[in-house]
Formats: structure tokens, C-alpha cells, sequence
């Protein structure tokens, strides 16, 4: 019995540091929500390209998809900083990130890669391109005097 309880405060242990390290570290929170939020906009890019779609409006579909879903987790999860204000400067930047993501896949196909495997590779530099714009552009904390 020994093991199992040094099993049981082992695992205990481990997911008190994770629940710290996500309530302490916006990075985590961002990459951890980032990753459902890249899976259900990813398998709609997919989908809607297996179902005949060109590659720019399955891309634009599933923005829109992912944007519903990846604002109400990024503004009250990760950055912890929703509001009327907040949403608008949320929605152009997407439409920045949105143009940054169809040039990278378009550069990719031209240099012979599907645009499956295109779409999944552009996931990463947009990733991060859209993070430093979130935290910089979008969910800024206003100082208070």
C-alpha cells in the first residue's frame, strides 16, 4: 500500500504545480487554450477543404469558427480581460493574423507543399505572431494612477 500512496501524493503534487504554473504563467494559459482552440479551427480548415473548399475560404471559415470560440477562452482565461473594447480590437486584429496566416500557407504551396500539411505548418508562426499581438495590441491592461 505503501507505493500507491506515495503514487497518489506523487500525482497530487505534480497537478498542484501544473494548476500554479497555469494560474501563474499567461503563456501556459495561452498555449494550452491556443492548442483547442488550433485543433477545432484546424479540423474545420481540413473538412472544408476535403469537402471542396479553395484554400483561402476554408481558411476564412474556420476563423470565424475558431474566433467565437477563441475569444471567450482567451479574454476571460488566458489574459483575463474582456469588454466591449476589447472584442473590437480583437476582431481586427484576426483580420490581421487572418492575412498573415493565408500568406504563409500561400508561400508554402509554392513551394510544393498540399495545403493540408501548409495549413498545419503555418499554425506554428502564427501561434506566436498572434500571441505578441493579443498581449501587446489587444489585452492590454490599462494603468491606473
Amino acid at each position: 500500500m505503501a507505493f500507491f500512496d506515495r503514487l497518489t501524493q506523487g500525482v497530487a503534487a505534480i497537478a498542484s504545480q501544473s494548476r500554479a504554473a497555469f494560474n501563474r504563467h499567461q503563456i501556459v494559459r495561452y498555449l494550452i487554450v491556443g492548442t483547442g482552440n488550433t485543433a477545432v479551427s484546424y479540423s474545420a480548415y481540413a473538412l472544408l477543404l476535403l469537402i471542396g473548399f479553395e484554400y483561402r475560404l476554408a481558411s476564412l471559415v474556420a476563423l470565424i469558427i475558431g474566433i467565437v470560440f477563441s475569444y471567450i477562452t482567451q479574454s476571460r482565461v488566458v489574459f483575463r480581460n474582456a469588454g466591449r473594447a476589447t472584442l473590437l480590437k480583437f476582431l481586427i486584429a484576426w483580420v490581421l493574423i487572418y492575412f498573415i496566416n493565408i500568406s504563409i500557407i500561400y508561400l508554402l504551396i509554392q513551394a510544393s507543399i498540399n495545403a493540408y500539411l501548409a495549413g498545419a505548418i503555418a499554425t506554428l508562426p502564427v501561434t506566436l505572431i498572434s500571441y505578441l499581438i493579443l498581449k501587446l495590441a489587444v489585452f492590454v491592461r490599462q494603468k491606473t494612477s
